[in-house]
């Protein structure tokens, strides 16, 4: 970003500036989501204690949906009654999100995000139709700053912190995360406890 703007400065009337202006405009929501990321994880590895309240992932996913609208890739929601937990709204609506663009990254054609109540658990799966994740990388993925060839490949926007925050805000929640067996694409599964009244 710094780059672009010295260049910008330099030869001022040579400068597309709308152009100029939206790429750095773009880097800075880049920049911001990462150092959100790694504010977020800095407080988890602190064993920081959020304010919880009880949250409905049903509505937190209805409210992702309804943000992605007319996005690239469409995705479909499958949603099976309230799924109550106690937790903290920023970190699950957090988990989902960096879930969702994970997906959005590599999907080709469709996302689908389904959200059930288990027994005394929560499930919630977020799977694409991109080109998965293979066997013996499904548990790096959570590394911090891991990046597999094929996401690189494909685009130049992950930092490699959206999914091991997903998984340490779960472990935080008494949950979990992981990526399952899937074809084609890729799909995690979040459970969760179920909060009983």
């Amino acid at each position: 970003m710094r780059a672009q703007l010295e260049v910008a400065g330099s030869y001022p009337d040579e400068t597309d500036w709308p152009v100029t202006c939206a790429r750095a405009l773009a880097a800075a929501d880049r920049l911001t989501c990462i150092i959100d990321e790694l504010l977020m994880l800095a407080k988890l590895d602190a064993g920081a204690v959020t304010r919880r309240r009880v949250v409905d992932l049903c509505g937190v996913a209805e409210e992702q949906v309804r943000r992605r609208e007319g996005a690239r890739v469409p995705v479909h929601l499958r949603l099976s009654g309230p799924a109550p937990v106690l937790g903290s709204p920023v970190q699950l609506d957090r988990l989902l999100t960096n879930l969702l663009d994970n997906a959005t990254r590599h999907a080709a054609t469709r996302i689908d995000v389904s959200v059930a109540v288990r027994g005394n658990e929560v499930v919630v799966t977020v799977t694409d139709d991109g080109d998965g994740i293979a066997p013996q990388d499904r548990e790096r993925v959570f590394e911090r700053f891991t990046r597999l060839e094929s996401a690189r490949a494909k685009d130049s926007g992950g930092s490699g912190l959206g999914l091991p925050l997903s998984r340490e805000i779960a472990v935080a929640h008494g949950g979990t995360l992981t990526a399952a067996d899937h074809r084609p694409g890729a799909r995690f599964v979040a459970v969760l406890p179920l909060h009983t009244a």
